[in-house]
């Protein structure tokens, strides 16, 4: 999924309603009087230099018991909620113990040794971060980068997960890169 950028498109309008405005502001008065000539000049635009928004990062964290596992831009641990291997969207009170990692724009970025990314839709409409294509969540008992509490927890209608690096996913992402829960 790629973002595509309407800058082009935008200064082209600016140009054109420019013109426009030159051209209605040299216009008949009513009164019979023609006005006098304006100089024709080309409005400067400013080219845009913002990059497109980058989507989520994931990378990677060593656990002393789990190993390397996927962890967000700020380092805390990600996980997975699956019930006999299928994933189990996480809305409602779920999120809010459970926060996914949101892919509002852009598309997610991995880091050295991070597997295949995607974008899926929970019930509830939030884009999400998808690993081997499951869901991606944090778990708000963890407070920083070392902490990986939620692993082999049970609620909300499943087992939380560390997503270690390398491991096999339990579903397969959609075809076109995306899926919905």
């Amino acid at each position: 999924m790629g973002f595509k950028s309407h800058v082009g498109l935008t200064a082209t309008a600016a140009v054109a309603l420019s013109g426009g405005l030159l051209l209605a502001a040299c216009g008949s008065s009513g009164t019979g009087h023609t006005a006098a000539p304006v100089a024709a000049t080309t409005p400067t635009i400013a080219a845009a230099t913002t990059a497109a928004p980058a989507g989520p990062t994931v990378g990677t964290k060593s656990d002393p018991k789990l190993g390397m596992i996927l962890a967000d831009s700020g380092g805390l641990t990600l996980y997975t909620l699956t019930n006999n291997g299928k994933p189990v969207d996480c809305t409602g009170a779920c999120a809010a113990v459970w926060p996914p990692l949101k892919a509002p724009s852009g598309t997610p970025t991995g880091g050295s040794g991070v597997g295949a990314l995607g974008v899926a839709t929970l019930s509830d409409g939030t884009q999400v971060v998808t690993s081997g294509g499951l869901p991606l969540y944090r778990f708000t008992q963890d407070k920083d980068s070392g902490d990986a509490y939620g692993d082999g927890l049970t609620s909300f209608g499943g087992t939380w997960h560390v997503v270690k690096v390398g491991q096999a996913s339990a579903a397969a992402p959609a075809a076109g890169g995306g899926s919905r829960y």
